[in-house]
């Protein structure tokens, strides 16, 4: 059977806000342009100096689109330009020069340094902006080109990781069933209770088995889903009573947050309500270190095209280390009694099949695992 998987996508025609800084020293120009910029929906830095545009390149993360002059005081465009390539190539960060040098060697050198493109001052505006929308949208479908490889190459893992842990699992339930009925059979005819401890211990030493061989069974495999319309505040009411009992024994406080009449969604209880559970049982299980408190909300956007599911912990936080890998298969920071490490794996999995995204902030206050999902009829 094929199996469908969601491919991310993105509007490539219009502006999304991107953020462009502009290195002018000439306060009139700068103006303008930020005025055109602001105009089209773009967000726009300034940086009057090239030492200061050097300032907000190294900041963090790089800006969408650079317009440059070439004659700026501490540092030249032509340098900033240099320096820029260095770290980001062309479609990453485009880079537009602004200047009055329109003679040939000062074209050419700026090219040669690294420059997507070259205007000439004086600038017409309806030019510019027809430059700097080419420049964002070929940004866009490159951006996008890496998420689909990315998205491509992890279904393709995903699928052979698939294939050889049902194997693996088939392989294992036909001993675990010889071990355990034997084991049954000893633990009737134990001779004393010493025995009979030990037999014990090896049933439940089998059925720790039988659950990782049910937890990879459950990645490998990808049942249809039985979408309906569905009320994501009833799943998580249910989810939580399930989990009620054990939080209260364990003096876990939960705060929930569901707003009445939610936009229903497209989905499959049944696989949601995994989701949710597997969120909740990890936000209990970080509790158990340290903190008390769950909370557990539902929000809408504004446009009502999505809502967002979110757990949060007052736990002790993530380690930096152990973050980039939370959603791959297979780790876990759990003892090896305690999970696999499929739990995440499979939450990722199915939101995913929802046409949905997953996200997780941790912090000194805590831990938020967050879930967007399409509204009904919307994407």
């Amino acid at each position: 059977m094929s199996e469908a998987y969601p491919v991310p996508s993105m509007r490539l025609d219009e502006p999304r806000g991107e953020h462009v800084l502009i290195a002018e020293d000439d306060p009139a120009a700068a103006r303008i342009l930020r005025q055109i910029l602001q105009q089209e929906g773009y967000t726009v830095t300034i940086a009057e100096t090239g030492t200061g545009a050097l300032r907000v390149l190294e900041s963090g993360e790089p800006p969408d689109l650079l317009l440059l002059d070439w004659m700026l005081p501490g540092v030249s465009g032509l340098e900033i330009c240099h320096l820029a390539r260095k770290r980001w190539d062309p479609l990453r960060l485009p880079i537009l020069m602004v200047t009055a040098k329109t003679d040939p060697e000062s074209v050419y050198a700026a090219f040669d340094a690294g420059a997507s493109d070259y205007v000439a001052k004086p600038f017409r505006g309806a030019e510019l902006r027809a430059r700097i929308a080419a420049h964002l949208r070929t940004r866009r479908m490159a951006e996008e080109r890496r998420r689909m490889e990315a998205h491509l190459l992890e279904r393709d893992r995903l699928s052979t990781l698939g294939l050889l842990t049902s194997g693996v699992a088939h392989d294992l339930n036909n001993p675990l069933a010889v071990i355990s009925a034997h084991a049954q059979l000893l633990a009737r005819r134990a001779p004393d209770e010493a025995t009979a401890g030990q037999l014990r211990e090896i049933l439940e030493a089998v059925e720790r088995c039988r659950r990782i061989a049910a937890d990879l069974l459950g990645f490998a495999r990808r049942h249809p889903s039985e979408r309906a319309p569905v009320d994501v505040g009833e799943v998580l009411r249910a989810t939580l009573a399930l989990r009620r009992r054990d939080m209260e024994t364990n003096g876990i406080r939960t705060v929930v947050s569901i707003p009445p009449a939610l936009p229903a969604i497209t989905a499959d209880a049944h696989q949601l309500q995994q989701v949710f559970l597997n969120l909740v049982v990890n936000a209990e299980q970080a509790l158990r270190e340290s903190g008390s408190t769950m909370e557990v909300s539902v929000s809408v956007d504004p446009q009502r095209e999505s809502l967002s599911v979110r757990v949060r912990n007052d736990g002790p936080p993530i380690p930096a280390d152990v973050l980039p890998s939370i959603f791959d298969p297979f780790f876990t920071t759990k003892p090896r009694d305690e999970g696999t490490g499929l739990g995440l794996a499979i939450c990722r999995r199915i939101v995913q099949e929802h046409e949905g995204e997953i996200a997780v902030a941790t912090g000194a206050d805590g831990t938020a695992f967050t879930i967007r999902l399409p509204v009904s009829g919307v994407g």
